[in-house]
């Protein structure tokens, strides 16, 4: 199942909602760093983001992983880019790092924490920030209060700790962290390099799993999210975190 599951997200522009333009806005909400900071790209996917880290920001970046195609990708692009000697892939868990703690300035994760869950997530990484370093994460969140049924019985079953804004504002102050500042990504940030090249993607392995059920209950599952996002774009969405160790 879990081959299945990523050859769906094979070959995509993102793994994730999200765009240069959201990681550019949460960048620049970024102060005083140091001049070469160390930085944590956690669940760095493909290296989007890890890219737009290293142009803007600078200093030396660990880009952390559980999937090694991913990172073969990132470390082949980061060679033509020139980036090698300032970006340092890890594959590995990001629920059992081996970095000493308080060794990063920022740690950056874009729509990967919720796989430790948002609370435990923030828990978990401060020991790991210097003090007054920097936390940007993007987190699924409810906008609206009120869901449908069908969304709010789907999200349930994907992502039970999925939180409200002011709820995670909460978490935020009380795991010990000073906010800075949040912002909602666009719809475009969902359907431009994630869902409607994954939608093409789906109608293609669709007939390649033709005969394999398991597959293809996977895919309708994953088609029933992106229906569900263009029915309810003003229920959820993801929010950018922006917080400071405190």
């Amino acid at each position: 199942m879990e081959e299945i599951f990523f050859d769906i997200f094979q070959g995509l522009p993102r793994q994730g909602p999200g765009n240069n333009l959201s990681t550019k806005r949460a960048i620049d909400l970024i102060k005083d760093l140091a001049d070469q900071p160390m930085i944590l790209d956690l669940g760095s996917g493909t290296g989007v983001q890890t890219f737009q880290l290293a142009y803007h920001i600078g200093g030396f970046i660990y880009a952390l992983d559980n999937h090694a195609p991913y990172l073969e990708q990132l470390e082949q692009k980061a060679d033509r880019l020139g980036y090698s000697d300032c970006i340092q892939t890890v594959l590995g868990d990001m629920a059992n790092l081996t970095f000493e703690e308080e060794f990063f300035d920022l740690i950056w994760s874009e729509g990967a924490l919720y796989i430790m869950g948002f609370e435990e997530g923030l828990k978990y990484l401060r020991k790991f920030l210097k003090p007054s370093a920097y936390l940007a994460v993007t987190e699924i969140s409810w906008l609206r209060n009120n869901q449908p049924d069908d969304l709010k019985g789907f999200w349930e079953q994907e992502y039970p700790s999925m939180n409200t804004v002011d709820s995670n504002l909460e978490i935020i102050r009380q795991e010990g962290y000073k906010m800075i500042d949040y912002f909602i990504l666009s719809p475009v940030a969902w359907w431009d390099n994630f869902y409607i090249p994954l939608e093409k993607r789906l109608s293609v392995l669709r007939k390649k799993y033709l005969e394999n059920d398991q597959a293809l209950e996977l895919i309708e599952f994953v088609q029933l999210e992106i229906d569900l996002y263009r029915k309810y774009p003003e229920y959820y969405g993801y929010v950018f975190y922006i917080m400071q160790k405190s």
